[in-house]
């Protein structure tokens, strides 16, 4: 079954190529060019009464670059983990695991992870399905 998954990236190719293979392997997939969209996007779909629990998502997975225009990914982040504290976040990013825990003030285990720039497609393929498979 295929996931739900939002995904900020401002360089358009990058994000074509995302789009691209998460959709051919069956994913749902939004995409947003900034930090600032992103969090629009994920705060309109929680307005839908159906996500009112703390263990539901209105996405099964959110990928994140960190370094966009408006807002950086770890502050839209920090932003999406206070509307839903056990959302799953991806980073999709060139910096250390350690900055970005410093940022988001988490620790990249479980519901937060990151896969480091440069990566495969496939490599994406697989951090996704591993961080799905995580309750």
């Amino acid at each position: 079954m295929g996931l739900r998954i939002l995904v900020a990236e401002d360089n358009k190719f990058t994000a074509m190529q995302y789009q691209k293979i998460l959709e051919n392997n069956g994913h749902t997939v939004i995409i947003t060019s900034d930090g600032n969209e992103c969090v629009k996007k994920y705060a309109d779909a929680l307005s839908s009464s159906e996500f009112d629990s703390i263990d539901s998502h209105p996405f099964d997975l959110v990928l994140l670059d960190h370094n966009m225009p408006k807002k950086s990914g770890t502050k839209a982040a920090k932003e999406i983990l206070s509307k839903k504290p056990n959302q799953k976040i991806l980073f999709a990013s060139g910096y250390l695991r350690s900055l970005i825990e410093d940022q988001t003030g988490e620790k990249l285990l479980g519901k937060l992870d990151i896969i480091e720039k440069p990566f495969s497609l496939n490599m994406l393929l697989r951090k996704i399905d591993s961080m799905s498979r995580k309750k």
